[in-house]
């Protein structure tokens, strides 16, 4: 039934009153190919102005706020936390069931100086098995640039039982840009084993962003993480456990414990603030970076107990 509605949808083009047009096009039987894209930068009022947000089926793309930043006096000199700059927010919206096997999908993300881009999803992701060529696979590629900011937190990506799928998220950042990252990955839907699912997760700092040729960019983080029933003693007690959730939540930039509310209320940024060395916990673990920021993992029983652990950290008597 999935499949009859995705090629009823697929087979066309629809435009709606408040959305740009969205297309899709096929690259065998079963299988879609589909590049969506956010561009943000500021206007001359000093607003965030998304110049770009063009969406292609399955991947819909809806803005859905949007504010000016704190108020602060004229200055040359950069805002000293992301929740300072004009903000554009956007959600990702899966217009038809999936992905399914072959499926290639994809983001674009561009950020300019002085703005923040904050992108959530409307539902879960979930990874379905199906005929096409290969495994499915979504792709984020996204670029930051001097005093911009990008908060990517969509929700949890289900590998759903059959199901093979590849996340992919490649970030270039200046080296005063700001990033808050956001992963999550459930494994299998209630009461069912899990599908196989790769998550590759790649994060690059340049120092000259904005010169043309750029230069050589530094590694920040480099990150991957394979599951599935194939994998021996996945569920057993060296690995996940009864674990049925992961992810992680990374957080880099010039000021990476974020606003002064941040560093009052969040045990991590306390943590990044302070110097401190890495915190493990009962299925969470801080890891200060090289660069600018910390990585926090985490496993859990649901999705639910995860995030909860993504945003809490490690409890403080663990330092």
């Amino acid at each position: 039934m999935a499949a009859m509605r995705r090629g009823v949808i697929l087979g066309g083009v629809a435009a709606g009153p408040e959305g740009p047009l969205v297309t899709a096009a096929r690259t065998g039987r079963t299988a879609v190919r589909a590049r969506a894209v956010i561009r943000v930068e500021s206007a001359p009022d000093g607003t965030a102005r998304l110049i770009e947000l063009r969406s292609d089926v399955p991947i819909v793309l809806r803005q859905t706020g949007a504010s000016p930043g704190r108020t602060r006096a004229p200055s040359t000199v950069p805002a000293l936390s992301a929740d300072a700059l004009p903000t554009a927010t956007v959600h990702l919206v899966n217009a038809t069931a999936g992905p399914l096997a072959g499926d290639d999908l994809g983001l674009d993300i561009s950020v300019g100086s002085g703005v923040r881009l904050v992108v959530r999803s409307v539902a879960a992701t979930v990874a379905l098995p199906g005929h096409g060529p290969g495994p499915s696979r979504f792709t984020v590629s996204a670029r930051v640039a001097p005093g911009g900011a990008l908060d990517f937190a969509p929700e949890p990506t289900v590998a759903a039982r059959g199901s093979d799928h590849l996340l992919v998220t490649d970030v270039h950042l200046a080296t005063t840009a700001w990033l808050r990252l956001r992963e999550e990955i459930v494994l299998g839907r209630f009461g069912e084993t899990t599908g196989s699912i790769r998550s590759t997760l790649r994060v690059d700092m340049d120092a000259h962003a904005e010169v043309d040729p750029p230069s050589e960019p530094t590694p920040l983080l480099r990150q991957d993480l394979v599951l599935g029933p194939e994998i021996p003693g996945l569920t057993g007690p060296a690995l996940l456990g009864s674990a049925r959730a992961l992810g992680s939540l990374l957080v880099a930039g010039p000021d990476p414990v974020g606003s002064p509310a941040a560093r009052r209320e969040s045990v991590p940024a306390k943590r990044a603030e302070s110097g401190a060395q890495a915190a493990v916990a009962d299925g969470v673990a801080l890891l200060p970076l090289a660069g600018p920021g910390y990585l926090i993992s985490a496993l859990a029983e649901n999705a639910v107990t995860l995030r909860r652990r993504l945003e809490q950290g490690p409890a403080p008597a663990t330092v």
